[in-house]
């Protein structure tokens, strides 16, 4: 995830990371909230601490968290719509961090600012996911029944 997100990062809010996540959810339930937290703190060891350390602390297991229950779901376009949700509300998940250090006006500038990257995260969310989860899937699924990727 980390290695995806730093090869597009020129490209602002484009990476991989929630179709990994979501991935993972559909192939190995709970589990994906291992490598949402390990994501969180890789990304903390390398670009030091800041208020958005608590924010990916909660914003990237959410997406985990809420695709849970649906994790048989077989729809490519349930996936990417969850995955364009997630995107659409990024900044909003994020402002939460900003209410209780300067309150609802500073929550809401701040998300109000980063509306534009809210809606790039939530296309290229959509379309990465519409276009690479169900083969990605297969192949996480094919790798899970081999003797190496047994759970």
């Amino acid at each position: 995830m980390v290695a995806g997100k730093e090869c597009l990062r020129l490209i602002p809010n484009v990476h991989p990371v929630t179709l990994l996540l979501l991935l993972a959810t559909a192939v190995y339930g709970a589990k994906a909230l291992y490598p949402a937290f390990g994501f969180a703190l890789l990304e903390i060891a390398l670009y030091g601490a800041g208020l958005w350390n608590l924010m990916y602390l909660y914003v990237w297991p959410i997406v985990v968290l809420a695709a849970l229950p649906f994790r048989r779901s077989e729809s490519r376009a349930f996936w990417a719509a969850i995955a364009g949700l997630h995107g659409l509300c990024f900044g909003a998940l994020c402002a939460i961090s900003y209410f209780f250090i300067g309150g609802w006006q500073m929550a809401f500038s701040w998300w109000v600012s980063g509306i534009p990257y809210d809606v790039i995260h939530c296309v290229s969310n959509t379309v990465l996911v519409f276009v690479l989860f169900p083969p990605l899937r297969r192949a996480l699924e094919r790798a899970k029944k081999t003797p190496g990727g047994r759970e």
